[in-house]
């Protein structure tokens, strides 16, 4: 009889997920120091009023505990990462975008969103509104 090796049940990001991330950031490569504190960035997955902006599309089926490094200058970031951006400068601190922003990311939780928290993250989005990339906030 053959045995199958059985792969553990881990969430993948997916639609409607709460995704968790871990994030060092630098203006260069050698600025993301391993010693600094990562910072912790959440939202629900897939979202945004567009669609899945690319930055969702490279996190598509990450599980927990993955690791990916990104390279986005700050022409491109407001396409790259959407109605997230504004999280993500919230989330780093950032007032002014580097050239180029260089980030160390790990998926450090991938769980369901209860209704509540999708239902705000919604809201949230519309709330925004759309100024049309002027503010640089990706909307």
């Amino acid at each position: 009889m053959t045995k199958i090796k059985e792969r553990p049940l881990t969430a993948t990001t997916q639609l409607l997920k709460k995704i968790t991330l871990s994030l060092l950031a630098g203006s260069t490569p050698d600025t993301m120091n391993l010693a600094q504190s990562p910072v912790t960035m959440e939202f629900i997955y897939g979202v945004g009023s567009s669609g899945l902006c690319p930055f969702e599309t490279v996190l598509h089926d990450k599980q927990q505990g993955e690791n990916l490094t990104l390279s986005v200058s700050a022409d491109e970031a407001g396409e790259y990462f959407g109605h997230l951006l504004l999280p993500l400068r919230q989330a780093l601190g950032l007032q002014l975008m580097p050239a180029t922003m260089h980030l160390r990311i790990e998926v450090s939780g991938v769980r369901d969103a209860d209704d509540r928290e999708v239902v705000q993250s919604l809201a949230k989005a519309l709330a925004h509104g759309g100024c049309g990339g002027s503010c640089g906030c990706g909307c």
